[in-house]
């Protein structure tokens, strides 16, 4: 065995000791930073469980109406590879017919990495192309409609790849995307394609709930069928059965979405997802450390928005009518100086999708004035849930019993008994009362 010199083993065994001492990298996967509701995990009401456990370095939940669930530094400028065929495909449709010709060049079929198996000179219409594009995240299509579509945008342009690209930057700024830009239609950052391309997980939750307002994106993203058919610069067609990039597709409600993943980038996907409760969510992980992760990280962040989504009734009351009905109110009858009126709601039965851990929620009634007669089922208010500043939904309130105003006898009756009142210190007319209660949200958490 060969001799270690002394010095060297002293020094050998000092490294030894500093390497031990070096602190080991915490990869947590709930983190007092996150965001649920706009609330930090750290200064929150939240247990442990409220928060998703998750290993990508940015993410965000965000509803159909805007509303924000979660978020992990949402703000951060990453690189989000693929992700950028997002933002192709709304320049594109937003610029072109989805049966205009999209032509692929030398520069489109020789540009390597994530491919639809497109060959130069082939044509195909625009719908085609996207779909190449959104499903296999063919990087071939990404070049031919951006040399495609930036001729039409400016027929004049003499590199009308450039001008795609500017346009893709143009609608991000009018998008609000304030942490985002472009470079190329594909989202490659290597070999190469090296730039100072990024986003962000808010900034493409941003692009990908703008392009979900496009039938025509929501059509081409969701559609499974994996064959497209293409024309040879020969004339003769070609079928053509692309990679389904998109693992969850039509599995724990997702609709759609876009994969995105280099060596920088790591695995990223931002994804749509619709359930019975809860209506329509989009999800952003970026930067998952593998593929599996990334799924991982995806169905996670989905289960977690829709597990704390709730049925909450909006009428609850112990009180009925003598029908029967539940006695949501009773509403003051001002012509009458000892009366009120019973107030039911026109759905007994219904309810809004809550979500718990956004903070409680408020039910307020907002009741018209009853001035005379009165018939049973005429509207006589309103009953919201209300939750963190925003009316969730809300319901009619009608009069649950026919209640005549007095006759001229009866209301010469009524003024005298109001005098009787002023002077004893009654109330001129019957307080009407509020009967409904308001259930926790938190006692109402999805199974």
């Amino acid at each position: 065995m060969p001799h270690l010199h002394p010095s060297r083993l002293l020094a050998a065994l000092s490294l030894a000791a500093g390497l031990v001492c070096l602190p080991v990298p915490a990869f947590a996967s709930r983190l007092d930073a996150d965001l649920i509701c706009g609330t930090a995990a750290s200064t929150g009401a939240f247990a442990e469980s409220d928060l998703p456990d998750i290993e990508a370095k940015a993410s965000i939940v965000v509803g159909q109406d805007g509303t924000v669930y979660f978020e992990r530094e949402a703000d951060t400028e990453l690189k989000i590879a693929s992700i950028t065929k997002v933002m192709t495909a709304i320049v594109a449709l937003e610029n072109a017919d989805v049966t205009d010709t999209i032509t692929v060049d030398h520069a489109a079929a020789t540009v390597g990495q994530s491919s639809a198996d497109l060959e130069e000179g082939d044509t195909m219409p625009l719908s085609v192309a996207l779909k190449a594009l959104l499903m296999a995240s063919g990087n071939d299509a990404a070049m031919a409609i951006a040399t495609s579509v930036g001729r039409k945008i400016d027929p004049s342009s003499s590199d009308p790849y450039d001008t795609f690209i500017d346009a893709m930057n143009a609608k991000a700024k009018e998008l609000g995307m304030e942490h985002s830009l472009f470079t190329n239609p594909h989202g490659l950052d290597f070999d190469g394609w090296e730039a100072d391309m990024h986003s962000t997980a808010r900034d493409v939750a941003t692009m990908f709930a703008h392009a979900m307002k496009s039938e025509d994106f929501r059509a081409i993203d969701g559609d499974a069928d994996r064959v497209i058919t293409v024309r040879g610069k020969d004339g003769a067609n070609r079928s053509i059965t692309l990679k389904d990039r998109n693992e969850l597709r039509g599995q724990d409600g997702n609709i759609g979405g876009k994969t995105g993943g280099t060596y920088i980038a790591l695995q990223c996907f931002v994804g749509a997802f619709k359930r019975d409760l809860g209506g329509e969510v989009y999800t952003v992980t970026l930067g998952s450390d593998g593929d599996a992760q990334r799924w991982a990280d995806t169905r996670t962040v989905a289960s977690w928005y829709y597990n704390h989504m709730a049925a909450y009734p909006l009428v609850t009351t112990v009180k009925t009518t003598a029908d029967g009905s539940p006695l949501v109110a009773r509403v003051t009858n001002e012509a009458w100086s000892d009366r009120t009126v019973d107030v039911t709601v026109e759905d007994p039965s219904a309810t809004v999708a809550v979500f718990s851990l956004a903070g409680e929620v408020k039910m307020a009634a907002s009741l018209n004035p009853v001035n005379g007669g009165v018939r049973r089922g005429e509207e006589v208010g309103t009953l919201s849930a209300e939750q963190g500043g925003r009316t969730l939904a809300s319901v009619k309130l009608i009069a649950a019993e026919d209640q005549a105003g007095p006759n001229p006898l009866e209301w010469l009756l009524v003024q005298a008994d109001r005098v009787v009142r002023f002077f004893t210190g009654e109330p001129g007319a019957a307080a009407g009362e509020e009967l409904f209660e308001v259930p926790k949200a938190t006692d109402l958490d999805a199974a």
